[in-house]
């Protein structure tokens, strides 16, 4: 969720440049352990917040930099869930309980 720009944004003392250093850092944390693991990030953005001009400029200089490292695939959500659904071998199951009854009304399943 921190990296969800509702979060960021909607507040007074909202700081461009550390917006931009915190998606940097995490990007390049996410990099680092890349190399030993499978990793992802994730940027939640909303047009009426992330959509100002000088938003779009921080945007812009973070997606311009991070897309010169190797090795890193851009996909949107459908496209990586088709590729788990392909690749059913390379992804990590978790098997749970079924959801203990609320008892309120309604299907818990």
């Amino acid at each position: 969720m921190h990296l969800n720009d509702i979060v960021s944004y909607d507040f007074a003392a909202f700081d461009p440049a550390a917006y931009e250093r915190q998606l940097l850092d995490e990007f390049e944390q996410l990099y680092e352990e890349g190399a030993r693991r499978r990793r992802m990030m994730v940027i939640a953005l909303h047009d009426r917040l992330s959509g100002h001009a000088s938003r779009v400029r921080v945007l812009d200089r973070v997606l311009t930099r991070l897309r010169a490292y190797d090795g890193v695939w851009w996909a949107r959500k459908d496209q990586i869930a088709d590729w788990i659904l392909t690749h059913p071998e390379t992804a990590i199951w978790v098997e749970r309980a079924p959801a203990p009854v609320s008892g309120l009304p309604g299907s818990s399943t």
